[in-house]
């Protein structure tokens, strides 16, 4: 197929996804700050034609290498031949998401830990605590989806760090969160989603004094 005839083809969800990580790698390396990558991750969203897709990381080094149009049918998974997340997600540009798993014990993660773009935790009828106020984040947008349906969840994040929330926490679920979800330049920007039925999830800064702070 001519390349014209390409540039009209309908774009799939996996491709824009594959085109949004590299615009979040590229956050991450400084060539993109903050409102530059908001803009194009919405252009990504809204377009329907590889020609739609390509200028928005035509100045990118990982553009071309990166967003190459349509794989073959049947074509194996880039990654080194590692497949779908347990979310159904695509490989991630620079690495995998990581990936926890309750399994009848509480998920914990605190102190110096890796935080790549994607962290995935099933935890249904355990608990976790992922506390990210000394963890190493490697991009400005950290995903975090999780299932803490029928158990507790509790995420500490970075002062002045802010968070967008779309958990389903119907069938007596809760969500409690104090944080400002309208992304700010230079601070980081968790999006949270997932499922919490039946389950608490509290999204949160570091308790300011008292005694609850020794067990926090």
């Amino acid at each position: 197929m001519a390349p014209d005839d390409m540039n009209h083809m309908r774009i799939s969800d996996t491709e824009r996804d594959q085109v949004a990580e590299i615009l979040r790698e590229a956050a991450g390396e400084g060539r993109l700050d903050l409102d530059e990558l908001d803009e194009r991750l919405s252009a990504v969203y809204a377009a329907k034609t590889y020609a739609d897709l390509r200028p928005v990381v035509s100045d990118l080094p990982a553009g071309a290498a990166g967003f190459g149009g349509p794989a073959p049918t049947g074509a194996a998974p880039t990654g080194g031949g590692q497949g779908l997340s347990p979310t159904g997600r695509q490989p991630l540009v620079g690495g995998q998401p990581l990936v926890l798993k309750g399994q009848g014990h509480p998920v914990v993660r605190k102190g110096e830990w890796t935080v790549p773009h994607r962290v995935e935790v099933d935890a249904r009828f355990n608990s976790t605590k992922l506390d990210f106020r000394e963890a190493r984040l490697t991009t400005p947008v950290i995903e975090v989806w999780l299932d803490a349906s029928w158990g507790s969840a509790d995420l500490v994040l970075p002062e002045g760090a802010t968070a967008e929330i779309d958990v389903d926490a119907s069938w007596f679920g809760s969500i409690r969160s104090d944080i400002d979800s309208i992304p700010r330049h230079g601070t980081p920007h968790f999006v949270i989603t997932g499922k919490s039925q039946g389950g608490a999830l509290k999204v949160r800064y570091k308790r300011s004094g008292g005694w609850s702070d020794l067990f926090s």
